[in-house]
């Protein structure tokens, strides 16, 4: 019976899958987040037009200063939260391009070992077969000692 395949590293290898894994949820994360902050600019900028254009026709309208400046305070603040928002987006675009190099080097190191694995298993096929073929040669010799044997009798 022949001798199953046992890669010795594979107790290494699922835990650079295990790695890989968890680099990928990362990087999901990090596009949530990225994508999230995105969506927060947006909003905040619609809300930011729309309190202008409010104030636009309260001007017309006639508007005393106190409601006046509470709508240019308001305002003001959206551009700040704006702000803060644009440089929450460049810290997200950069936490995901280093989750991105980490995830391309864990797979990368998964990869390098399952083509050894494989490369491991060819190399245990290939003894099997030449083991097999040596067996099935050596019964062929005593086959044909025992025919050439028995032709001298």
């Amino acid at each position: 019976m022949p001798k199953k395949f046992e890669f010795k590293l594979q107790s290494l290898l699922n835990f650079r899958r295990h790695k890989e894994l968890i680099a990928q949820q990362e990087v999901s994360q990090a596009v949530m987040d990225l994508l999230n902050c995105q969506e927060q600019i947006k909003s905040l900028e619609e809300q930011r037009a729309g309190a202008e254009v409010v104030l636009e026709e309260r001007v017309k309208e006639g508007v005393s200063a106190t409601v006046f400046n509470q709508y240019s305070d308001y305002i003001t603040g959206l551009g700040y939260s704006i702000q803060r928002e644009r440089q929450q987006e460049v810290h997200y675009e950069t936490v995901l391009t280093e989750k991105r190099k980490i995830l391309k080097q864990r797979s990368i190191d998964k990869k390098a070992m399952e083509r050894l694995r494989e490369k491991r298993k060819l190399e245990h096929t290939q003894m099997l077969l030449y083991e097999e073929q040596k067996e099935l040669d050596e019964i062929s010799s005593l086959k044909t000692a025992r025919d050439i044997a028995n032709a001298l009798e």
